[in-house]
C-alpha cells in the first residue's frame, strides 16, 4: 500500500456527513503518532530480537568503516535512533545499560560487577548539544589535548540499533503493518473529532 492509498483508505473509513476533512499534512502526523505507538507495542510484545529488526527493515549498523565515523572520542552519534540492539568493543560484545547504571557502574568498586576491556559497557544518552550517542566504556588510550582518556584510531566498534520510522519510511514497512498503523490513526483521528466511532476503533484495537 502506498502513502497515497493509505490517504483514501483513511478518507473513506473516517468519511462521515459533517464531519470534518483532514488534509494530508494533518494525517501525516496522525500516521506518526500511531507509527511510534505500534512500535512500542510491538516493541513491548516481541522485545529486541531479530524478528522484530527484520519485520521493519529499520536495523542500522556502523563500524569503524561507515563513513563519517571514527573512533576519537568514546561514543557514537545515533541518527534516527529508536533502541539499541548490539555494542562491541575490540571483539568483545557489551552489556548494554542504562545511563544511570552506566554511572553507577563507573563509580563502583565491585570487582564481581565491574567494567573493563574484557568486559565493556554500552549505554545510549542525550547529547547537550543535539541527538543521541552511544557511548563506550571503559574509556582505552590517551588524549594528550585535554589528558582524558579516550579511544584511538586503532580501536575497533561494532553497533546495531533500530532506527524510529515516520512516514517518510512508509514503503519499508510491510502491508500487514502498515494496516494496523492505519487503525490506530483512525482511533486517533476519531477520538480527536470526538465521533462516536472511536469506541468502535478502540474496541476493535483491543481484539
Amino acid at each position: 500500500m502506498t502513502l497515497s492509498e493509505a490517504y483514501d483508505y483513511i478518507d473513506l473509513l473516517i468519511d462521515k456527513a459533517n464531519q470534518p476533512y483532514f488534509i494530508d499534512s494533518e494525517k501525516d502526523i496522525f500516521l506518526n503518532l500511531s507509527i511510534t505507538e505500534f512500535l512500542n507495542k510491538r516493541y513491548a510484545l516481541m522485545g529486541v530480537n531479530q524478528d522484530f529488526s527484520e519485520i521493519y527493515g529499520n536495523r542500522v549498523s556502523l563500524n569503524q568503516g561507515s563513513t563519517g565515523y571514527t573512533m576519537t572520542e568514546n561514543y557514537v552519534e545515533l541518527p534516527n535512533y529508536y533502541h539499541l540492539t548490539f555494542a562491541s568493543l575490540n571483539g568483545k560484545e557489551c552489556r548494554i545499560v542504562s545511563d544511570d547504571e552506566a554511572v553507577e557502574l563507573l563509580v563502583s568498586n565491585n570487582p564481581f560487577n565491574s567494567v573493563s576491556a574484557l568486559h565493556p559497557i554500552c549505554y545510549v544518552t542525550d547529547n547537550a548539544g543535539g541527538g543521541l550517542r552511544a557511548y563506550f566504556a571503559p574509556d582505552i588510550g590517551s588524549d594528550t589535548t585535554d589528558n582524558t582518556l579516550d579511544f584511538s584510531e586503532e580501536d575497533k566498534f561494532n553497533i546495531r540499533y533500530l532506527k524510529h520510522l515516520t512516514v517518510t519510511d512508509w514503503d519499508d514497512i510491510p502491508e500487514q503493518y502498515q494496516q494496523d498503523i492505519i487503525n490506530i490513526s483512525i482511533r486517533k483521528l476519531s477520538a480527536n473529532i470526538e465521533s462516536p466511532n472511536y469506541q468502535v476503533q478502540a474496541h476493535e484495537e483491543q481484539q
